[in-house]
């Protein structure tokens, strides 16, 4: 895909402060009803990234030893005051320019392994306590970051493009997510569809690689990344 809300649930809680991170998820979750004030805003083309963080190990049950990962939710735009435009630019610690747009442009699958910085907030709504990204920010200089451990993970509904061995590795809620779209409906009915994969003339090709044997790319939080969290 090249280039045109968040944690938490009962696990543990990815601490607040400052921290390394490395880019191990880039997921497109696909169109949804976007409403505000009770008002539908139409569909909204959604992504997801995900970061672990490799110096903060989980303490807890199963993932005892496991970097915490945070995730943040974006409208998939690159309109110069949208918010995944403006974390991407602060992450890379440049702006960017026409020709990193559309066909031939930035690749999002690049992002994968890439390190940053990230200040995390926590907050509380509904009685449950999250854990938000606030800031994106360029790898902090002279500080040697350990090697990853979650396997990156790329999943895009385009239909030359979608694995389904990544799609079925994620969490049942994020795939029920993801299967109301318009995008997944189309990779799987383009003959009856009126949606990208009929417009293209695409066929699903299963053409990424697939993550390791006996792998499910599951991590804490993934239950609630479809709510709509307060920030």
């Amino acid at each position: 895909m090249e280039l045109p809300k968040n944690e938490g649930g009962n696990f543990e809680q990815t601490p607040a402060g400052t921290f390394m991170a490395r880019c191990y998820r880039f997921i497109d979750l696909g169109s949804h009803e976007q409403v505000y004030q009770g008002e539908s805003k139409g569909l909204k083309r959604l992504v997801m990234i995900g970061f672990e963080l490799p110096t903060e190990l989980m303490s807890d049950g199963e993932w005892a030893g496991k970097p915490f990962t945070i995730h943040k939710r974006y409208t998939w735009s690159t309109h110069e005051k949208a918010n995944m435009r403006k974390d991407l630019e602060s992450w890379r610690g440049r702006k960017f320019n026409d020709s990193d747009f559309g066909p031939g442009g930035f690749d999002v699958r690049n992002l994968l392994g890439v390190p940053a910085t990230l200040t995390i907030v926590h907050s509380e709504h509904d009685n449950k306590n999250y854990s938000n990204i606030a800031s994106i920010g360029t790898a902090m200089k002279g500080v040697n970051m350990p090697d990853a451990i979650n396997a990156p993970v790329y999943l895009s509904l385009d239909p030359t493009r979608f694995d389904r061995m990544v799609f079925d590795s994620l969490s049942d809620k994020l795939k029920a997510f993801i299967s109301e779209t318009p995008e997944y409906k189309a990779i799987f009915a383009p003959a009856k569809s009126n949606g990208y994969a009929n417009q293209s003339g695409g066929t699903t090709r299963y053409d990424q690689s697939p993550l390791p044997a006996g792998q499910r790319d599951f991590a804490p939080g993934d239950a609630e990344l479809v709510d709509d969290l307060p920030f």
